[in-house]
């Protein structure tokens, strides 16, 4: 379970948010832009401090500001995929995904983590002959391989076009199932949530407004709009108790 519940004062918004995610799955954090959804990810992963609260990973304190704790990034060990990959330009891919890896026993191995990913054919090439998707997934498998305790995706496809990002998102949804570890990840796309997210918590001015799996949060009967935008969805891709899914 990862618990976080924190205030932050960020210019004109307070981000005020108290929830409680699953220790499985895929979580997405999902809203505007603006909403509060990266700071949120951020303050997780220790790149940002809260003003005052509490966040914890399956019982890990990683930040209580009544009992002054505040560990440093590299001991959360949280699995970052940013929006800009961030791959080594002057090593190959073989190379940018060992740099990560750790000698400790990990979820998967190399190996393993290649063949999951589908890179095995990019193993020698350097990150500017890749398309967007597959630098996306060397990013994935070198988080991976840091063997982290849990996943923090910030819009990992908010840089791709519409083939690109068809193409990554069984990726992503596999993960969880393959490695063992959860995922939350940011996104102001309903299409990207509605076919990811086991569980969703809705932002909105650094509020969460709703929370809950996809169905208990959106599965609304005498509406086919996602009432917290303007996309459109149908009611055939209900599924009761899991994720939705759409042609």
């Amino acid at each position: 379970m990862l618990e976080i519940n924190v205030r932050k004062q960020l210019g004109q918004t307070l981000i005020d948010v108290n929830v409680q995610i699953p220790s499985t799955g895929i979580t997405v954090f999902y809203g505007h832009s603006g909403a509060g959804k990266t700071s949120l990810i951020n303050m997780a992963a220790g790149l940002l401090t809260p003003d005052e609260g509490h966040i914890s990973v399956n019982g890990k304190v990683f930040f209580d500001s009544k009992e002054k704790i505040n560990l440093p990034p590299e001991q959360r060990k949280c699995g970052y995929i940013f929006q800009d990959k961030r791959l080594f330009p002057y090593l190959s891919v073989k190379k940018n995904l060992l740099f990560a890896s750790r000698k400790e026993e990990k979820s998967l191995g190399f190996d393993e983590t290649v063949r999951l990913l589908g890179i095995a054919h990019l193993l020698k090439r350097k990150p500017v002959f890749l398309s967007g998707g597959e630098a996306q997934r060397v990013a994935i498998g070198r988080a991976l391989l840091s063997n982290p305790e849990i996943f923090l995706m910030d819009e990992p496809m908010s840089s791709l076009d519409s083939e690109r990002k068809d193409e990554l998102i069984p990726f992503i949804g596999k993960l969880p199932m393959a490695s063992g570890i959860p995922v939350i990840m940011v996104t102001h796309s309903y299409d990207e949530m509605i076919r990811l997210a086991d569980y969703v918590v809705v932002l909105k001015g650094g509020k969460a407004v709703s929370c809950g799996t996809v169905n208990e949060v959106f599965h609304k009967p005498e509406k086919e709009i996602c009432p917290y935008c303007s996309a459109e969805f149908s009611k055939k891709f209900i599924v009761p108790n899991r994720r939705l899914r759409v042609s």
